[in-house]
C-alpha cells in the first residue's frame, strides 16, 4: 500500500483509510500461546450515523448479534485465503462471523460479547464488500432519457454534419455515435449483483421522490434542462475518447447530487467525487459496431482506438442541442433494449 495515498472508502458520511494486514501476521496471532488482546480501533466519533442503523439484538447471555444481507458473490472476501480476513476480523473485533455455505445464499451474521466489537465487525465488513463492488463492471445506472423531439431532431443533425461536412469523418463512422433512442444523461453507475440489491436500489429511487425531488419541484416549480456545448474526456483533443455534451440546470443538479449521497450512504456505490458530473455521451470510442450503445467492450475486439475531434469541437463547440422538461428518472439495466428503443428500467419514478 502506498502510504503517501493510501485506499480510502466511505460508508455513509464518514471516510475510511483501508489498512491491510498481512495473513503471516495473522498466524502469529494464533500462534502465541497467551492470550493477547486483541485491538479495535477508537471510534473518534461520539455517534456513528451508520450504528444507529443497525438492527443490533441481545440474546440470551448477554450476547450481542446483527446479521445483514451480503451478495454471495462476496462471501469469498470476507472469509480470505484460508480464512485468515474472517479469522482477522474475529481475532480484532472479538466477534464470531457466520458465513453462508459457499452456493448458497444467505445474510452474514456477527456474533460477540459487546455491541461496539459487533458494530466494529459489521462496518469493516461492509468495506471489504463496498471495495470489492466498486471493483466489479456496473450493472445499472440511474438515467434520465433525453427524448423530447427537439433533443433528438438536433441530435440527428449534429450527426449528420459530422460525417459529411468534417474532412476528418473519415475517421469515425455512424456506430461512434449514441443511438438517438439511448440518448441519456447518466446521473451515477453501481454494481448490483443480484435480487436483494436490485430491490434495495429500486426502492431507494422510489424514497427518492419525497425525500429529495418533491422539495427541488416545490422551489423551482419544475426541473428543466439545457444540452448544448462539446467537451472531451482526455488532455488531448486530437485522440479523444468520449465526446459529450455538458447539461445545465440548478434543480437538476441538486436532484442528482443528493441521489448520490443516498446510494453511497446504503453501500451500492462508492464515491468517486463531490458532485455528479451531468453529461451526456455522444461519441463513444468503445461504440464501435457495439448493440449496446452505452459502451459494453466486445471482447473480441482489439482496445480502445481514439479519435481526432478538433474539427469537431471547433465547428460544433457551441452547438445547442436543445431544452427538456424531466418527467421521469429510471434505474437502468446496462446491456438492454426496452421496446421504445431505450434501457429496460428496473426501476422508475415520475416527476
Amino acid at each position: 500500500m502506498d502510504v503517501m495515498s493510501p485506499q480510502l472508502m466511505w460508508i455513509g458520511t464518514r471516510c475510511y483509510r483501508v489498512n491491510s494486514v498481512s495473513d503471516q501476521k495473522v498466524h502469529q496471532m494464533y500462534g502465541q500461546q497467551e492470550e493477547s488482546k486483541p485491538y479495535i480501533e477508537e471510534d473518534l466519533y461520539e455517534e456513528d450515523d451508520r450504528e444507529l442503523e443497525y438492527d443490533i439484538q441481545i440474546k440470551e447471555g448477554g450476547k450481542f448479534q446483527t446479521s445483514f444481507h451480503v451478495p454471495s458473490v462476496f462471501f469469498a472476501m470476507i472469509i480470505g485465503a484460508k480464512g485468515a480476513t474472517r479469522r482477522r476480523l474475529e481475532v480484532e473485533t472479538k466477534t464470531q462471523i457466520i458465513v453462508p455455505k459457499q452456493g448458497s445464499e444467505g445474510d452474514i451474521l456477527v456474533k460477540g460479547s459487546s455491541r461496539r466489537g459487533v458494530v466494529s465487525c459489521r462496518q469493516r465488513i461492509e468495506l471489504i464488500v463496498l471495495g470489492a463492488r466498486s471493483r466489479q463492471p456496473f450493472t445499472h445506472f440511474l438515467s434520465i432519457p433525453l427524448n423530447s423531439e427537439e433533443i433528438k431532431r438536433n441530435f440527428r443533425i449534429f450527426r449528420e454534419k459530422v460525417l459529411t461536412e468534417l474532412p476528418s469523418a473519415f475517421t469515425l463512422d455512424d456506430s461512434l455515435f449514441q443511438k438517438a433512442e439511448k440518448l441519456h444523461l447518466t446521473l451515477c453507475t453501481m454494481s448490483l449483483m443480484d435480487n436483494e440489491d436490485r430491490s434495495l436500489a429500486a426502492q431507494l429511487l422510489q424514497n427518492c421522490h419525497e425525500t429529495i425531488i418533491r422539495p427541488v419541484v416545490e422551489e423551482f416549480g419544475s426541473v428543466t434542462l439545457q444540452l448544448r456545448a462539446l467537451e472531451y474526456m482526455n488532455d488531448d483533443p486530437r485522440a479523444v475518447d468520449v465526446l459529450y455534451a455538458s447539461v445545465e440546470s440548478d434543480a437538476l443538479q441538486r436532484i442528482a447530487d443528493q441521489m448520490m449521497e443516498l446510494f453511497v450512504a446504503n453501500g451500492l456505490m462508492q464515491r468517486k467525487y463531490d458532485r455528479v458530473k451531468l453529461h451526456a455521451t455522444l461519441i463513444n470510442s468503445l461504440f464501435r459496431d457495439n448493440a449496446d450503445g452505452y459502451g459494453g467492450v466486445d471482447e473480441k475486439r482489439g482496445p480502445r482506438v481514439t479519435f481526432d475531434a478538433t474539427e469537431i469541437l471547433r465547428d460544433f463547440g457551441h452547438y445547442d442541442f436543445g431544452t427538456q422538461k424531466v418527467t421521469e428518472i429510471h434505474l437502468s439495466q446496462r446491456f438492454s433494449t426496452a421496446c421504445d428503443g431505450f434501457y429496460e428500467a428496473t426501476g422508475m419514478i415520475k416527476l
